[in-house]
C-alpha cells in the first residue's frame, strides 16, 4: 500500500505512475510512425479504430489522472527537496544534468503537453471538431519550423526527464531483486532515451519532407 504521507510512498506514486505513463509513450511512438506513410488511410483507421475504443476513452481518463499525479507528486517532491537544501546548503548537488535539472525539464515537458493537447486532442477527442483529421493536422504542424522545433527541444527534455525517472524508480520498486536492477535499468534506459528521439525524429522527418521535399 502507497502512503502518500511519507517521501518514499511519494516516490513510489511518482515512479509507478511515471511507468505507465512511458509505456503510453511506447504506443504513442508506434502511432505516429503511421504518419511517415505517404498513404493517410493506416494512420487513420488506427487512430479511428482505437478511438472508438470504450476502453481506450476510460485509458484516456486514466492517463488524465496519471498526468496530474505525477505531476502533483512531482511538484511537492521538488519543494520538500529544496526546502531541505535551504536548511542544509552543505549539502552538494547533484552532479548528473538528468537529475540536477529534473524540475525544469518537467515544467518544459508540461508546457509542452498543454499546447499539444490543445492543438491535436481538445479538437479531436473532446470537441470532436467537423472535419478535424489527425494526419492532416499533424503534417500541417510539423510543417512548421517553430513548431518542430519546439517539440524537437520537448522532446530532449523529456529523454532527459525520463533518464532520471527510470533510474530513481527502480530504487524505489523494493519488490525488484537486487540482482536483476542493473539488467532491467540497462533495457528501461535506452527505452527511455529510445522513444522521446523516436518521437522527435519523425516531427524532423515530416519538417523534411514537408518543405524541402
Amino acid at each position: 500500500m502507497i502512503s502518500l504521507r511519507t517521501p518514499l510512498g511519494r516516490k513510489n506514486l511518482e515512479a509507478l505512475s511515471g511507468v505507465f505513463l512511458l509505456l503510453f509513450l511506447v504506443e504513442h511512438l508506434i502511432a505516429n510512425t503511421l504518419l511517415l506513410l505517404s498513404d493517410p488511410e493506416p494512420y487513420r483507421w488506427y487512430t479511428s479504430s482505437v478511438g472508438a475504443s470504450i476502453f481506450v476513452r476510460i485509458l484516456e481518463v486514466v492517463l488524465f489522472v496519471l498526468f496530474i499525479t505525477h505531476i502533483v507528486v512531482g511538484l511537492v517532491m521538488r519543494l520538500h527537496h529544496r526546502q531541505i537544501q535551504r536548511r542544509n546548503p552543505k549539502l552538494p548537488k547533484p552532479k548528473n544534468f538528468s537529475t540536477r535539472f529534473i524540475g525544469y525539464t518537467g515544467v518544459i515537458i508540461l508546457i509542452f503537453l498543454i499546447i499539444h493537447l490543445l492543438r491535436f486532442f481538445i479538437p479531436n477527442r473532446v470537441l470532436e471538431t467537423k472535419g478535424f483529421d489527425l494526419y492532416t493536422e499533424a503534417h500541417a504542424a510539423f510543417a512548421s519550423l517553430p513548431y518542430t522545433v519546439f517539440y524537437a527541444v520537448s522532446m530532449l527534455a523529456l529523454a532527459s526527464h525520463l533518464r532520471h525517472g527510470i533510474r530513481s524508480s527502480l530504487f524505489s520498486f523494493r519488490f525488484i531483486p537486487r540482482e536483476y536492477i542493473a539488467r532491467i535499468k540497462t533495457i528501461a534506459s535506452w527505452m527511455g532515451f529510445i522513444v522521446p528521439l523516436g518521437l522527435a525524429g519523425i516531427a524532423l522527418w515530416l519538417f523534411v519532407v514537408g518543405n524541402l521535399m
